[in-house]
């Protein structure tokens, strides 16, 4: 069954990627996000780098796309998924 899609961005991430226009946009954040839910929900690989953070709640990943880093979390029930994007930077200033 076909799973829709929610997705938040949180004022964190919006604020980066107005900063970072030239280096990333929504749209590939939203790409990036849809490849994901292929892969982790339907079992359909697609390229993307994609791990489940250690330390964390079960439900936060970081996505990689070069050097920038993008973390979301994962509410998940039958129908709906919704994922926040919770946090968007690059690879030295994202994990503090």
């Amino acid at each position: 069954m076909p799973k829709k899609i929610k997705l938040t961005y949180l004022k964190k991430s919006t604020k980066f990627l107005l900063k970072n226009k030239t280096v990333l946009t929504e749209f590939m954040v939203d790409d990036l996000i849809v490849k994901f839910v292929k892969k982790r929900f339907y079992n359909i690989e697609t390229n993307i780098d994609v791990k489940q953070m250690q330390g964390k709640p079960d439900n936060i990943y970081r996505i990689r796309k070069g050097n920038i880093r993008i973390l979301i979390k994962v509410l998940d029930n039958e129908i709906i998924v919704e994922i926040i994007v919770f946090d968007i930077g690059f690879r030295g200033d994202v994990y503090k």
